[in-house]
């Protein structure tokens, strides 16, 4: 191998090293920003953009909040290139044309106004196709707005010097720090449509979109480095410390979406495979609703019971401006519903909370992951008993490593019980899904009936050849003697197996000896050959 290819090898082994492999459930990862000084340096690109353009991403706004999103030229005071940013009250998106600094005349965009949108996860896109046509969207819906400066000029954006940042922007004396978090930040160097822009909002993109120079989905880092999962692999420098967190965007490997100006009587059914999902009943002031697949499990799993819950998950965003909106849920598997759903808010929640198959009045969104009925169970109590004497004794089931419920024939749902009499007892166990049942009797010994023969005949016919006694005292001592008080047969287990050897016919003695069961017991007995 010479040199060259040896120098390529290696290149080529440290160029994968540092990609690593997309492995995350759904939303995966986000980038906290603190407001402060965090931010990502993506160095000098976007020198030669022109419009259209698009981007997007989706961001969680701290309380009190605002900043920059991302601007592609950032170094001077100079307006130039493009910057995305969020006030408290409005959305902006806006150009420089490169020919001066602090004036409207050297900028032109578009502002819409936004109410609260503190506290929750927003996609925001925003489109730049000229001057005087531009569009912002919240959730898939265009904001309107008003147009901001006065440049006549294009914008500019060959500015080598001027680095492109995701979380940072200062123009004009003015520094504009995110204090929140980021997810899924895309750019594209054409125009989306509406039904572009709520058809991939919430799934992931494979990086080979029409258009795309930019996508960061903020899930691989590696010693401080953001990768770029366009063809452009614009890797950028985490700055300041932006700390990674699961995210709570709303994504999935697909996305299934229904928008009509009639929500509330008009259901979003969704037949994937032997599933059957009816997201119904929508209220409020949505215009759309989305219903996402991930088709993993969750990356964080507490709560769930990991050998009856299976994948895919599936993840329910009402796209509204607003936060008033409820929805009914509906789920079935092969036709019928489902055993369990667990559910959470969104990946950023460790815990998945149990639920019915049928959920009502949701919240604007909610994930959640099937739990099918049929699952074996098993519940043992033991052999039933026969006992002399009654003691109290504890009656512990062998149960499958499931979570379970106990429910006794007293109403009793400890997980043990205490028996101190005779009787029937039973136990039934439920996961919710499916259950078993088990009983157990333990019957004491009635020694007021015993019945003992005082004659047998062991004459090789095939009735009463041997000494047969109550079958609740076999086991017991047997003593037998002629009259003249020899003893003539001895068992210490008597099992009704003495046909009288050969002792000749006539009136013998014996003694019984039963155990805990019964007293003593003495008789005659006969042998009639």
């Amino acid at each position: 191998m010479n040199q060259r290819l040896v120098i390529a090898f290696i290149l080529i082994c440290t160029v994968t090293e540092m990609k690593g492999q997309d492995t995350y459930a759904g939303s995966g990862y986000a980038l906290s920003f603190d407001g402060v000084d965090d931010y990502i340096n993506l160095g000098n690109i976007y020198d030669d953009i022109q419009l259209p353009l698009t981007i997007s991403c989706w961001m969680f706004l701290d309380p009190g909040g605002l900043g920059t999103i991302f601007a592609s030229q950032d170094n001077s005071h100079i307006y130039n290139g493009f910057h995305l940013f969020v006030v408290h009250t409005a959305i902006v998106i806006e150009y420089g044309d490169g020919n001066g600094n602090n004036s409207a005349e050297f900028r032109r965009g578009k502002a819409a106004p936004i109410a609260d949108i503190f506290g929750k996860w927003v996609h925001v896109t925003a489109i730049m196709r000229g001057r005087s046509d531009m569009d912002l969207y919240l959730n898939g819906i265009n904001l309107g707005g008003t147009y901001i400066g006065n440049t006549q000029e294009p914008m500019n954006s060959s500015f080598p010097s001027e680095i492109a940042k995701i979380g940072y922007n200062s123009k004009s004396v003015v520094t504009y720090h995110f204090q929140g978090a980021i997810d899924e930040l895309r750019i594209w160097n054409r125009s989306l449509s509406q039904e572009e822009i709520r058809e991939q909002m919430c799934r992931k993109l494979r990086g080979n979109e029409q258009g795309l120079i930019g996508y960061w989905d903020f899930d691989d880092t590696k010693a401080n480095i953001l990768f770029d999962k366009s063809p452009n692999h614009y890797d950028g420098q985490l700055t300041g410390g932006p700390k990674r967190i699961f995210s709570g965007a709303p994504i999935g490997d697909e996305n299934f979406l229904l928008y009509t100006d009639n929500l509330a009587d008009t259901p979003l059914i969704v037949e994937d495979s032997l599933d059957r999902i009816t997201v119904k009943n929508i209220s409020g002031s949505a215009e759309g609703v989305h219903l996402y697949k991930v088709n993993t499990f969750p990356d964080q799993s507490k709560g769930l019971n990991t050998t009856t819950v299976t994948d895919p998950y599936y993840g329910v965003f009402i796209a509204s401006v607003n936060n008033d909106n409820f929805f009914d849920l509906d789920y079935e598997h092969n036709n019928a519903p489902v055993c369990r759903l667990y559910t959470r808010t969104d990946n950023s929640v460790s815990e998945w909370d149990k639920n019915s198959a049928l959920l009502s009045l949701i919240a604007d969104r909610t994930e959640f992951i099937k739990e099918l009925s049929g699952t074996e169970m098993n519940v043992d109590l033991g052999q039933d008993e026969t006992s002399c004497t009654m003691q109290t004794r504890l009656l512990s089931p062998l149960t499958d490593t499931v979570s379970f419920e106990f429910l006794w024939q007293d109403g009793s749902r400890n997980s043990i019980f205490f028996v101190d009499d005779f009787g029937t007892y039973w136990v039934k166990i439920d996961n919710g899904c499916t259950g078993d049942l088990d009983s157990l009797n333990i019957y004491g010994v009635d020694t007021d009936d015993l019945e003992i023969p005082n004659v047998f005949t062991p004459n090789d016919d095939p009735l009463n050849q041997c000494f047969e006694i109550d079958s609740r005292i076999i086991g017991g001592e047997l003593l037998v003697f002629d009259r003249w008080g020899v003893e003539v047969y001895r068992s210490s287990n008597y099992q009704n197996n003495w046909d009288g050897d050969d002792l000749p016919s006539g009136v013998y003695f014996y003694t019984l000896n039963g155990g805990e069961c019964i007293e003593q017991k003495k008789g005659t007995l006969t042998i009639l050959r």
